[in-house]
């Protein structure tokens, strides 16, 4: 490294621990999140890029961001660090090529929003008329801005070239290089949505599954203990910071593998199938090796199983819930359990449709059947909300014995209505599909769920 590279280098450390003072003088809550990443000069980059172990950085590029704004460097090191403490590094394998691209735009928008909303001296500046545009559209849609939702709206959006590099120059503000990356994947780009011919070679992304799932559990663990503090220093302060905690809160939600949820609804019974552990192997090659082909004892021709035989789901067809979104719910939830085998082949399963009043009830005595269900489906309802109608009209159907061995019931709501205030005798799920959803707070019996696309599809586990 030359003298002058030397220096440069050196100037661009301190602008950065400068960077790093004025955040943790204004936001102390993000003590532990600011002084993770430990910087190194790269010339890999143009300004500033992290693997979520180190904070790579240009000393001529801060120079440079310092010249036009003495706030735009605590601005850029903030954005890097939301993006770590939103882990969006990590989850930035799943996206190849073309969607890696509307992936690294959306967690940008997601960052800046949160930062453009603080009311933090040392990251004051204007926000654009451009920006202001984006974040309205996206607010028709979204009520939080995650980088999964905006990254689904863009994709609806019908985004021209033209209008997609206006939206990657107004809001990308580092480089994404060093984020984990799918496997062989060739048309990923490096160093953000337009990928940068650097002469010097360009970043290389988190290769290496280990690492990668390491440092996602390092900023996991930041993350819920900054939100912890936030919670504690940011409750009744103004919209931005509420705007940032229920960001945080939505990122370190607990992830369900709904799958093995839905086993705690099962009962042991017996299917015909061959039981292999049932009999002694010892004694079969024996009887083979004695009589020729005829061994002493068979396996049992049926075997003891917990699946889920009765089942109650309740969907709230109130005014706030959409009949779309319920479909698709009930949908993906019988596709899941079918395709885990987590029914026996004859069930008793009822399908409560629940406003203030009980709708409908289609019941399904086998799994053949909950296809033809959704051939003509429809959503009655669209009313006010109330939970204990459909409660009490399960219990009668327990005391009726159309209910022999009710082992659970799911119910899927916007939260919004009036719960029972007994504890019910079968475990009670309030499933919310809903990534914002904080506020409802169902009877502490009940057992509370906020589920997602993600979940519903690929049973994410923390």
């Amino acid at each position: 490294m030359s003298r002058r590279s030397e220096k440069i280098s050196k100037i661009g450390q301190m602008l950065i621990d400068s960077a790093r003072s004025d955040l943790f003088l204004s936001m102390r809550y993000l003590d532990l999140a600011i002084f993770a990443l430990a910087p190194e000069a790269s010339n890999k980059i143009e300004i500033l890029g992290t693997d979520g172990d180190k904070l790579y950085y240009s000393g001529e590029g801060l120079i440079e961001e310092y010249k036009k704004n003495e706030r735009q460097i605590n601005r850029d090191l903030l954005h890097s660090i939301f993006h770590c403490l939103y882990r969006h590094l990590s989850n930035s394998v799943k996206y190849e090529g073309k969607d890696g691209i509307y992936w690294d735009i959306a967690c940008d928008i997601a960052v800046e929003y949160l930062i453009d909303g603080l009311d933090v001296s040392a990251l004051n500046t204007i926000v654009s008329r451009y920006r202001t545009y984006i974040y309205k559209r996206l607010s028709l849609e979204l009520e939080i801005f995650t980088a999964e939702g905006i990254y689904k709206q863009l994709k609806e959006w019908d985004i021209s070239d033209a209008d997609f590099k206006i939206m990657y120059k107004v809001f990308k503000t580092d480089d994404h290089g060093y984020w984990a990356r799918p496997q062989n994947n060739n048309d990923q780009p490096q160093g953000g949505a337009e990928g940068r011919n650097n002469p010097s070679g360009k970043p290389e992304g988190i290769a290496n599954a280990e690492k990668a799932k390491d440092i996602n559990d390092k900023w996991k663990d930041i993350s819920e203990r900054t939100t912890s503090e936030a919670n504690r220093q940011l409750r009744g302060s103004g919209e931005g910071d509420e705007r940032l905690l229920l960001n945080l809160k939505a990122a370190n939600r607990r992830r369900y593998n709904y799958g093995e949820f839905l086993k705690r609804f099962a009962v042991y019974g017996e299917e015909v199938k061959p039981d292999p552990d049932s009999f002694d192997y010892g004694f079969y090659t024996y009887g083979l090796s004695l009589y020729g082909n005829m061994p002493i004892i068979e396996p049992l021709e049926y075997k003891e199983v917990k699946k889920v035989n009765d089942f109650a789901v309740v969907v709230d067809t109130s005014a706030s819930c959409s009949g779309e979104v319920i479909e698709k719910f009930l949908r993906q939830t019988f596709t899941l359990l079918k395709g885990r085998e987590s029914f026996f082949r004859k069930v008793n399963i009822h399908i409560i449709q629940c406003d203030s009043k009980v709708q409908k009830d289609i019941a399904v005595d086998s799994l053949e059947h909950i296809d033809n269900i959704f051939n003509s489906f429809e959503v009655t309802g669209f009313g006010g909300t109330d939970f204990r109608p459909a409660f009490e009209y399960v219990d009668e159907l327990i005391k009726t014995g159309k209910f022999k061995n009710l082992k659970g019931l799911i119910y899927f709501t916007d939260g919004e209505g009036i719960y029972p205030e007994k504890p019910t005798a079968y475990d009670t799920a309030f499933v919310f599909f809903k990534d914002h959803y904080f506020d409802a707070e169902p009877p502490g019996w009940a057992i509370k769920i906020i589920l997602d696309e993600d979940d519903l599809n690929t049973g994410a586990t923390p």
